[in-house]
């Protein structure tokens, strides 16, 4: 009702804008965009030239992908904006006597349909009628033998007769079945035509009627906002180092897509990663009723209760979102109270879980942000054509200090491989966006840079190390029986050649068991003692990640590579056994863990 209260008042306020108003049609100039991810916002410079009092401003040529809804207008000093309004209409005609010859040949067709499916209905029917004689005279014969008077010859008179029959119409219905075929093709061809030949010469024009009050008399301007679809940007990076590996010089660009069916040319872009609002007010927090139950509520167990949180946390986010865009007051309303349904999910396994669970909700809660919400305003100014392919716009170079090092698994492979820690200590926060990675000039690979903000680091690969490689070799197994505990001690091998003429230090890293409350796990005497770094003792230690940082000679290969030896134990109840099999609840934690790791760009 109040939706339907404010479309009539708008109505009546443009109806009496218009009377006695000065008409004029300008269609303006695109003067600066905001490009979100799958939305922008235009701004259109109209000036236009118009004496004291009413004036209705016609702004022509807006674009296909136009949310009609989300059209305003500010205006300049001595004018003031009415009320705006959207418009369609058609334009243009197709040829008369082209459409008609087309629809003669196409209503001859359709007759000719008609015609084909009458004669398939009679056949249908003669072979219907066929079968039922069949029905008829089997029986009779049937009697006729019993009673000795059967009478041959008219016996096979009727079954030659039924054969030819059926095979007669059997014809029939093949050749009716590919008239019909063909009067498909032909019908659906000329259709088509007659479609190309009234879309090519029929055009919808959209337009934006400004109703204005001018103070004084000459030149004025509005500036009129349009939200359109069809229109994305995600960010992308050029990564280069040189030979002394001091820093690393960024290109930061965006890949900007936009089909909403105008061009931007020479305007103000912004990028950014916040979503279009089109509502100014929050949404409204509903109450919280609680029940109580004798027996304590389940859930599901810890891996259900991740489950139904995430997804009640993504649930919120996506309605946050929708409020953000919603232009109606029922569709607000209603993204308002799912946002609310979702929190009471999040909120209901808050209040059932044990105590000893709620870290993990914690984490979640950690994780839900949607990531920075950041605008980029470009320097200078961007052309952007409405087509499909995506176009590449600068945001700006960088060079952040860099420190590079070479990184050894000899368990997952045998190449080494150079990385930099780059710390962003420019003014902006940079986004996840995939990169392309050079060396002194020579292209090395691609990757993905993870989202930073302003002073974080960020690690990015630089490819292999072609001076170096890496082995990992088995050396022994032994156990022994000590009490009630099985012992068994592994021993292993790490190889590091280097082919350069120069020292080059290397982060060698493998891996022993995690302990357990049934498993301990204990690292043996070094001779290379592990590494020292504060964030390797912190994260990764404790979780059985073992790391040198070991300097490997010149020219040392084969007989003089570098050695790196250490071993551990696994003590564990007598009677038990070590097995192969890793629980698929713990594998799928892991993997998460994992992925997470890699996508926030921590190694």
């Amino acid at each position: 009702m109040r939706a339907t209260m404010v479309v009539l008042l708008a109505v009546v306020l443009a109806a009496s804008c218009a009377q006695g108003a000065q008409q004029f049609k300008v269609k303006g100039k695109v003067d600066s965009v905001t490009l979100y991810r799958g939305q922008a916002l235009v701004t259109r410079a109209v000036p236009f030239n118009a004496p004291a009092g009413a004036v209705q401003l016609t702004v022509t040529d807006l674009p296909e992908s136009v949310l009609s809804q989300s059209l305003f207008a500010s205006a300049g000093k001595g004018v003031q904006v009415r009320a705006v309004r959207f418009r369609t209409f058609a334009t243009g005609k197709a040829p008369q006597a082209e459409v008609r010859k087309l629809d003669d040949q196409i209503a001859e067709l359709e007759k000719k349909t008609r015609e084909n499916e009458s004669q398939q209905t009679l056949l249908r029917q003669l072979q219907s009628y066929l079968g039922n004689l069949q029905s008829f005279v089997a029986p009779s014969v049937k009697v006729e033998l019993s009673k000795g008077v059967l009478n041959a010859d008219t016996l096979a008179k009727i079954t030659d007769m039924v054969f030819q029959k059926h095979g007669d119409l059997s014809k029939q219905a093949l050749a009716l079945a590919e008239t019909s075929r063909q009067l498909k093709e032909q019908l659906a061809l000329l259709q088509r035509k007659r479609h190309e030949l009234t879309r090519s010469h029929s055009k919808t024009t959209r337009e934006a009627v400004v109703f204005l009050e001018k103070m004084n008399g000459g030149k004025g301007d509005i500036q009129l906002h349009y939200l359109v679809s069809n229109a994305t940007w995600e960010p992308t990076y050029n990564l280069r180092a040189k030979g002394d590996m001091r820093n690393v010089d960024v290109e930061y660009s965006a890949l900007a897509q936009q089909m909403s069916g105008e061009d931007w040319d020479d305007v103000k872009l912004t990028l950014s990663t916040a979503a279009a609002q089109m509502v100014a007010d929050g949404p409204s927090i509903a109450p919280l009723f609680v029940r109580l139950s004798r027996t304590p509520s389940r859930y599901g167990g810890l891996a259900e209760m991740e489950r139904r949180y995430r997804t009640s946390q993504t649930q919120l986010r996506y309605q946050q979102e929708a409020l953000q865009k919603s232009a109606g007051r029922d569709r607000q309303i209603d993204a308002n109270w799912e946002m609310n349904v979702a929190a009471n999910e999040a909120q209901s396994l808050e209040l059932i879980a044990p105590t000893a669970d709620m870290y993990l909700m914690r984490k979640v809660m950690g994780e839900a942000s949607g990531g920075l919400s950041v605008n980029y305003k470009l320097e200078g100014k961007v052309s952007l054509a409405s087509r499909r392919e995506r176009q590449m716009v600068e945001i700006k170079k960088l060079t952040l200090p860099a420190t590079f090092y070479n990184e050894a698994a000899p368990l997952l492979g045998e190449y080494v491989y150079r990385y930099a820690q780059l710390t962003n200590n420019s003014a902006l926060s940079l986004l996840e966006g995939r990169s392309n990675v050079y060396l002194d000039g020579d292209f090395v690979g691609s990757g993905t840079v993870a989202m930073v903000a302003r002073g974080q680091k960020l690690t990015v690969g630089f490819g292999i190390e072609p001076q170096l490689r890496a082995w990992r070799e088995f050396v022994s197994k032994k156990e022994h029986v000590q009490g009630g505990n099985r012992n068994v001690v592994f021993q292993y091998r790490l190889v590091l050649d280097n082919y350069s003429d120069k020292a080059i230090v290397v982060r060698a890293v493998d891996r022993i068991p995690v302990p357990k409350a049934d498993i301990r796990v204990t690292l043996g005497e070094l001779k290379d003692k592990l590494s020292t770094d504060a964030e390797y003792l912190r994260a990764h230690r404790p979780r059985g990640i073992l790391r040198w940082d070991i300097s490997v000679p010149a020219k040392s290969a084969a007989t003089t590579a570098r050695i790196v030896e250490y071993s551990f134990t696994l003590e564990f109840d007598k009677n038990m056994h070590i097995s192969g099999d890793q629980a698929s609840t713990v594998q799928k934690k892991l993997k998460q863990d994992f992925y997470r790791s890699l996508r926030e760009g921590k190694r």
